[in-house]
């Protein structure tokens, strides 16, 4: 039997808008902050008043950006234990354990890709189970698809160490060089996994519906996991 993934899908929808938002500010403090320092170093004076106003919208903005992605995070990886589990009942092909749908993304070695082959093998899956059990036709998945969100990812993590790394020995525009960056590549990382999340709950509702109609369940459970 199939469990309902859907408010978890539901409270990662909004994680992802969240980040989304949170990226978009922060990209526009570290814009902000570059044109700031560029004219400070061309002789351009400010008001300490505005340059104080400043930093606290800097530092509300980082706070927020800090919290949406950890919640994120944390939505995320809940909502891939279901779905992965789920998928599991369905496919025994998937022998990967499902608890690493968790331990995956800090098990040092493990994290560099264990995360992205639950996400691939469980989408080909799914992908599969379609195909075999309805006549509806998918958008085609791409295996590159979410390695390509994997490596944006991997970069990510890879360039934020480097900027702390480097934050107190190189001139404060590289790191804010680094920053906007980093937060570029947030944003680009985000939208297409918004792109593959979308598509994968389409395959999920799908799912759910074909295993409640096997199992003669009612109409209006089979409702409650429409899109």
């Amino acid at each position: 039997m199939l469990l309902s993934n859907v408010s978890r899908g539901n409270v990662l929808a909004v994680a992802i808008n969240m980040l989304i938002i949170a990226s978009i500010a922060s990209l526009n403090c570290l814009v902000i902050q570059q044109i700031i320092y560029s004219n400070v170093a061309d002789g351009i004076h400010y008001i300490n008043r505005d340059l104080v106003r400043f930093e606290t919208i800097i530092f509300i903005v980082s706070i927020t950006n800090i919290v949406a992605g950890l919640f994120f995070v944390v939505i995320l990886i809940v909502w891939l234990y279901r779905a992965y589990s789920n998928m599991q009942t369905l496919d025994n092909k998937l022998t990967d354990h499902k608890y690493w749908a968790v331990l995956g993304w800090i098990a040092p070695l493990f994290n560099l890709i264990m995360p992205y082959r639950l996400f691939n093998k469980m989408s080909l899956s799914a992908v599969d189970y379609v195909k075999v059990h309805t006549q509806v036709s998918l958008k085609r998945y791409k295996p590159l698809w979410l390695l390509l969100i994997w490596v944006n990812f991997l970069l990510i993590v890879l360039l934020r160490v480097f900027q702390y790394r480097i934050a107190y020995f190189v001139d404060a525009s590289i790191v804010l060089n680094i920053g906007i960056a980093i937060n570029v590549l947030i944003l680009v990382c985000t939208l297409l996994f918004a792109s593959y999340f979308n598509f994968y709950r389409k395959l999920e509702a799908l799912i759910y519906k074909l295993n409640l109609e096997e199992k003669d369940d009612s109409t209006d459970c089979i409702e409650l996991v429409r899109e």
